[in-house]
């Protein structure tokens, strides 16, 4: 499915699941001066260069960031320019980056985005997309165009490659929505992406991520998520459904 049909899907059946979605942008609001208040704010970040961002966050797929950085410096330290990777057989691709998993699945994927930046640019480069007034909505739909690369990974790179104001939702990122009702139970990332993007205040998508990834990390954990110490209880329906059955028993978690 591409990338502007999905989003016309991701609109549909927006409040369906148990109780009403904290689907508005007061409430998103709510939740990242909360953060804020809480845990200070986001560290500094610096632009990366765009392709070294797409590959980068498509060998990030499903691994720890430890793996995903080894196989992105073994990848280097074996094809020290992008035009030798995309020129490489398959095969000494996979075998550069396979300290992260599914090196197969992601050596294609990272050779058909460099193919698809060389067919439709010309040069394998990205600066296009770095100019002011973007067209966000166009750039994502290009960007999955090639093969592996799903509306995380181009809303990662445009992101932090091109400094566009997107909060890139991830399989943990869409727990905590969940969680906090902002989107349906059963949304995927890409879907609850699609509904949290018209929510994010001008120039907060970015800060909303990397507090939310924060929290997750720390706090919002798949298992035995920390409710008591998130500074988000007061307003998360799952935190406050969490502490009262720990308080009905409270050996439940010990």
């Amino acid at each position: 499915m591409s990338y502007r049909k999905s989003r016309k899907t991701a609109r549909r059946g927006g409040r369906r699941g148990k109780g009403a979605l904290n689907g508005n942008r007061a409430f998103i609001r709510e939740v990242l001066g909360a953060l804020r208040r809480a845990r200070g704010p986001v560290g500094p970040w610096r632009r990366e260069d765009p392709v070294a961002c797409l590959i980068g966050t498509i060998l990030a797929q499903a691994t720890t960031d430890r793996l995903a950085d080894r196989a992105y410096r073994a990848l280097r330290r074996r094809f020290p320019s992008w035009p030798r990777v995309l020129a490489a057989p398959r095969a000494q691709v996979e075998r550069a980056i396979r300290f992260c998993g599914l090196a197969r699945q992601k050596a294609r994927a990272i050779q058909s985005s460099l193919h698809h930046l060389q067919a439709t640019r010309g040069r394998l480069s990205l600066d296009d997309l770095r100019r002011p007034g973007l067209d966000v909505d166009r750039a994502l739909a290009d960007l999955c165009r090639a093969h592996g690369v799903g509306i995380k990974t181009a809303a990662i790179t445009l992101m932090f490659g091109c400094g566009a104001d997107l909060c890139a939702v991830d399989t943990h990122l869409a727990r905590l929505l969940r969680r906090l009702r902002v989107v349906p139970e059963a949304a995927s990332p890409a879907r609850a992406f699609r509904l949290l993007r018209p929510l994010v205040s001008r120039g907060r998508g970015l800060e909303l991520h990397l507090q939310l990834i924060r929290l997750g990390r720390e706090v919002c954990k798949a298992q035995r998520p920390r409710c008591g110490e998130c500074p988000l209880l007061r307003i998360c329906p799952h935190g406050r459904r969490n502490s009262a059955k720990e308080l009905r028993n409270p050996f439940r978690s010990a």
